[in-house]
């Protein structure tokens, strides 16, 4: 392993290489999870008419005084062409929630407010009279025409699709989905499924990077696993470097016998580093191909390869999407906590009732299960010299 370097330094090498992702149109359905590379602009009024935010009466809000007895002249259904509120003193037009407010009437009394008399009639029952726009949700009030709603670089939830879709962006422009390729390593691990040997354990580390992955967007492609044998390392590698943009391998980086992924990513590409001052994951390193493919060898430690899939292998994807970066949300600690001299330290914690992080340590960094109540993890920088223990630091969530 060559010398651990920062984690700013590795940050700063991990940005020199993102190479943005080619835009593509993506349908809606499909675009959940996507990185917008074009702005969205309402494309007409929005509202687009003067819409009634209640089921009940469209009436003028002027004769709407308590105890007023109206007569309802006809009633108009969301969609429905309006008729105008006619002339004739006490006139309503029974309404429903999203239907364009009728042409004469400046508000709308909702069903709670009355009480039904038969012959098409009802009463007014409030106390106070109605207001004008009372019910009312005027066109435009929100955003005129040609406003800009999403810029390029939004993440596409919920939220956003819904807001493309009103607007008519049926295929919004998105960032192309790169192709991934996960490895675990490591001959003493074996299925799911299989019942463990005395020495041997269950392989979790391919599952906990795929769905960390996916829940931010990226679903990789190849999901296997490595022998540790190293001509076999050297040949699926080599074929998956070639078909992938993004290639991550957990395990077998570090300095032990069988820990020969740096020793075959060397033969395949170019090492940018290898080893970072941080805890957990010190051996964690970065290859390119080319400057194509990207690839990631990671501690084969299950909160090792977590920890560095968010901290790393997450931001550099949305990097290469072309996602915003946003700053890193900060929070206060219930207590202090003192730096260490070389580290960055990654450490689990909880949300406090108040807002405030409980640190939630492991035992160690094949501790898995300690994390299962945690919100995510604190970034504590390596401080050197006489400095006060701090008390806020950046934090990051796990992917849900």
């Amino acid at each position: 392993m060559s010398s651990k370097i920062p984690v700013s330094e590795a940050d700063r090498l991990l940005q020199s290489h993102v190479h943005p992702a080619p835009s593509v149109r993506c349908p809606l359905e499909k675009a959940a999870g996507r990185v917008l590379r074009e702005e969205v602009r309402a494309d007409r009024d929005l509202p687009p008419f003067d819409r009634c935010m209640l089921d009940g009466y469209a009436v003028r809000a002027a004769e709407a005084e308590p105890g007023a007895i109206f007569t309802i002249a006809a009633r108009i259904h969301a969609g429905e062409d309006t008729a105008p509120l006619p002339a004739p003193r006490l006139s309503a037009l029974e309404i429903m929630t999203g239907s364009s407010l009728p042409p004469g009437a400046d508000a709308v009394i909702p069903y709670e407010s009355t009480t039904s008399l038969g012959d098409n009639q009802f009463r007014f029952e409030e106390s106070a009279p109605l207001s004008p726009e009372d019910g009312v949700h005027r066109q435009a009030s929100d955003y005129p025409k040609g406003t800009p709603l999403l810029s390029a670089g939004s993440l596409l939830g919920p939220v956003e699709v819904g807001i493309a879709a009103s607007c008519g962006y049926a295929e919004p422009l998105c960032s192309q989905l790169p192709r991934i390729a996960i490895f675990g390593t490591g001959d003493e691990l074996v299925p799911v499924q299989a019942s463990p040997g005395p020495t041997q354990i269950r392989r979790s580390n391919l599952y906990v990077i795929e769905n960390a992955l996916a829940s931010a967007g990226f679903p990789a492609g190849l999901v296997s696993h490595l022998s540790d044998d190293i001509r076999t390392q050297e040949q699926i590698l080599a074929c998956a470097i070639a078909e992938n943009d993004l290639v991550i391998i957990s395990g077998a980086v570090s300095r032990g016998k069988r820990d020969r992924i740096p020793e075959a990513l060397d033969q395949q590409g170019q090492r940018i580093f290898h080893g970072v001052s941080q805890r957990p994951g010190k051996p964690m390193g970065f290859w390119t191909k080319r400057n194509r493919t990207a690839i990631f060898g990671l501690p084969g430690n299950p909160v090792s390869t977590l920890i560095a899939t968010h901290r790393y292998v997450i931001p550099f994807l949305l990097a290469c999407a072309g996602a915003a970066n946003p700053s890193r949300p900060t929070v206060e600690t219930t207590d202090t906590v003192p730096p260490h001299p070389d580290l960055t330290r990654f450490l689990p914690f909880q949300f406090t009732p108040e807002g405030k992080a409980r640190l939630q340590p492991t035992n160690n960094s094949g501790d898995y299960a300690r994390l299962a109540n945690s919100a995510g993890f604190l970034e504590i920088p390596a401080q050197s010299g006489n400095t006060a223990p701090l008390t806020s630091f950046s934090y990051q969530l796990w992917q849900r």
